[in-house]
């Protein structure tokens, strides 16, 4: 066998002392940015960084729950980025399905429900008959013609059955429509407008009223 020449042995042993000192310096300098130790793989295997799943869970610690307080002790809560806000809740305005004043007993001193010859004999009602004949329909001779400082184009008397269950009012132009509008708000309270009717509502008892191509209407209606 060939004798190992001398230059290369030294080299040999030159390279080994070299790395052994370049694993010794690496042991005793901190880790460099780039290296695998501070990589976040390594920062979440090492628990420095919280995984997906820990910022998914509910952490009773998190400073989004107060100490005490339902979320902080309900393993089953949400995160706090899942939680629906707490919406305050709306004050409810006064139910207008109903008129706030008592509904009138009678119409021009004439009680619903009152018998059809009661009233015949009471007020001298009369039947229409011009310019049509309307069935149930009747007038009283001398009626008063205004309604508070509205002025009135008739007034009538309605009978179901041979019973007082309505009546009705016809009116000229807007202003006498808005001085009889504003005189029964001040005798039943606020009204309710549905559509372009504005009226009152009680248990048996309606009043509603509508203007229509310059002309006013007003109707009253009892249901016993």
């Amino acid at each position: 066998m060939r004798p190992v020449p001398k230059a290369f042995v030294l080299a040999a042993i030159l390279t080994l002392v070299m790395l052994r000192g370049h694993a010794a310096g690496a042991q005793a300098s901190p880790a460099s940015p780039e290296s695998p130790a501070n990589s976040p793989a390594s920062a979440i295997a090492a628990g420095a960084v919280p995984s997906a799943s820990e910022l998914a869970s509910p952490n009773p610690s998190s400073s989004y729950d107060a100490p005490g307080s339902p979320e902080a002790s309900d393993p089953d809560a949400p995160p706090p980025f899942m939680r629906k806000p707490k919406v305050p809740p709306r004050a409810t305005g006064p139910d207008m399905t109903y008129a706030t004043r008592p509904a009138p007993a009678e119409f021009r001193g004439l009680p619903w429900g009152a018998a059809l010859t009661e009233a015949t004999a009471h007020l001298g009602l009369k039947p229409v008959t011009s310019p049509r004949s309307l069935p149930d329909t009747y007038y009283r001779p001398g009626e008063n013609l205004r309604l508070g400082s509205a002025e009135l184009v008739t007034v009538a008397y309605y009978f179901h059955k041979g019973a007082f269950s309505g009546a009705g009012i016809v009116l000229a132009g807007e202003a006498n429509y808005f001085l009889v509008k504003d005189h029964l708000i001040e005798l039943y309270g606020p009204g309710r407008q549905v559509g372009d009717r504005y009226g009152w509502t009680w248990t048996h008892v309606n009043i509603d009223m509508r203007l229509r191509e310059g002309m006013g209407e007003v109707r009253y209606t009892y249901e016993p």
